[in-house]
């Protein structure tokens, strides 16, 4: 250990910050350039091997090519007689773990959290960089409120090894039957816990994690043991925000599911789809445009009883389609898509054909049905509301849309409302082949479909 006043080759140590498994965090004045650094000094086992050594220079020299304000930037690798060491940018702040409250944050201190957050992750993966070691620990938030993210890729680049715990006394490493696995035990996505390879994917998952601890104040998965927690990561589906958190958004709490995935081939297969729908979240935050998890529409709490009888309609009516869809796809229509399953979906807002506003408000409300029903499903990615609702009263052909929303299929529906009778067209178009694969005709009257 340095102590303060010693040198390390031209730097002037000034503080002890910090100590993991990688080794120890110094604050040090850099004389050259005048200006305060942060020195991650490596440990002495993984300094002596030149193998190690060399791998982990050349594959620094990516991270340290990473320019993004929400990334701690590298400066260079140095070596002062045999002491391998980084210097970085030094953050003056507190870790985003220290933010974390019982009972959760509200989503207007969340998502100015967790969208730079996201957008830094998708920056490194576009780099072709992982992290691997995602956790609010790694996370810091200076006095004004920026977000940076800490040793970006350094946990790729550590060949595995045993060490200590970290300084937020979660293990870093863990031995297995299979072998060695790097990462912090609780923020480990199911493939990282089993000791397999990981991709982009398994930083998604940590996400997920981190956006469940701030919205809820605990972690989805827990243990009294590494190994129990291991196991409740890979075998246990963790308790929905929506029950922790009733008042949570609807969307917040789908988003977080989907990043919680088992699978990663049914997870957020970027950082960017992650990204997008916490802003598009962020944009409805602010119109208040939200549903709450606890089934309630912000939106329909002004409402005025005369319409409570048109949203109760909508629901119905959607339980009805929803079911049409998934039976009639299977067995009316069995013919798969030549592409094979479909996997993504956008349920388009439904047409009012009238001027009803009654009927404006039961098709917005039947296509917000459909939309949190079917993105219930784990294996189908479903466009959410803030995006979709985006086309509302525009005329687009579908494969655009389809194009531009990378989904497979579109869901459209129209509204007819003729005195007390409800006739709603819907129609499930394969937008890669621009092709129907099921379409049906609802035409009830109001108290037949309830």
């Amino acid at each position: 250990m340095l102590s303060p006043g010693s040198r390390l080759g031209s730097y002037e140590i000034q503080a002890l910050l910090g100590s993991g498994g990688m080794g120890e965090v110094y604050r040090a004045q850099d004389p050259r350039l005048r200006r305060t650094v942060a020195l991650k000094v490596l440990n002495a086992e993984f300094a002596a091997d030149p193998e190690r050594r060399a791998r982990f220079e050349r594959e620094a020299q990516s991270v340290a090519a990473l320019n993004h304000p929400n990334i701690v930037t590298i400066y260079s690798v140095e070596d002062a007689g045999g002491v391998l060491f980084l210097t970085m940018e030094l953050v003056e702040g507190q870790p985003l773990s220290d933010l974390i409250v019982k009972g959760g944050l509200p989503l207007g201190r969340i998502l100015p959290l967790v969208i730079p957050l996201a957008d830094a992750v998708s920056a490194a993966h576009q780099k072709g960089i992982t992290h691997r070691d995602l956790k609010p620990a790694n996370v810091m938030v200076t006095a004004d409120g920026r977000v940076k993210v800490l040793d970006f890729g350094l946990a790729k680049l550590m060949d595995p090894s045993p060490v200590a715990p970290s300084a937020s006394g979660l293990p870093t490493t863990l031995e297995t039957g299979e072998g060695r696995i790097v990462g912090t035990v609780a923020y480990m996505s199911p493939e990282q816990a089993e000791g397999r390879s990981v991709d982009q994917r398994s930083d998604i998952f940590s996400l997920g994690v981190i956006l469940f601890e701030l919205a809820t104040g605990e972690r989805p998965f827990k243990g009294d043991t590494s190994v129990s927690l291991l196991s409740s990561i890979i075998k246990d589906t963790p308790t929905s925000i929506a029950d922790l958190k009733p008042a949570c958004p609807r969307e917040l709490a789908r988003i977080v599911k989907h990043c919680l995935v088992k699978d990663p081939e049914y997870r957020y297969q970027s950082a960017k789809d992650l990204r997008n729908d916490l802003h598009h979240l962020r944009q409805d935050s602010h119109s208040g445009e939200l549903e709450a998890a606890g089934g309630i529409a912000a939106v329909a709490k002004d409402r005025l009883a005369p319409r409570r009888r048109p949203a109760i309609i909508a629901t119905a009516t959607a339980l009805a389609i929803l079911a049409a869809v998934l039976v009639g796809w299977r067995f009316w229509n069995p013919r798969p898509p030549s592409g094979g399953p479909i996997e993504s979906l956008a349920v388009l807002p439904f047409v009012n054909v009238g001027a009803d506003p009654n009927a404006e408000y039961l098709s917005d409300g039947i296509t917000e049905n459909l939309i949190n029903s079917l993105s219930q499903l784990p294996q189908l990615r479903v466009v959410p509301r803030s995006t979709v609702f985006r086309y509302k009263g525009r005329e687009i052909d579908l494969p655009t849309i389809g194009r531009e929303l990378t989904v497979r299929a579109v869901l459209t529906g129209r509204v007819v409302q003729r005195g007390d009778t409800l006739n709603i067209q819907t129609e499930l178009v394969d937008v890669a082949e621009d092709s129907q694969l099921w379409g049906r005709q609802f035409m009830r009257p109001f108290a037949d479909l309830i």
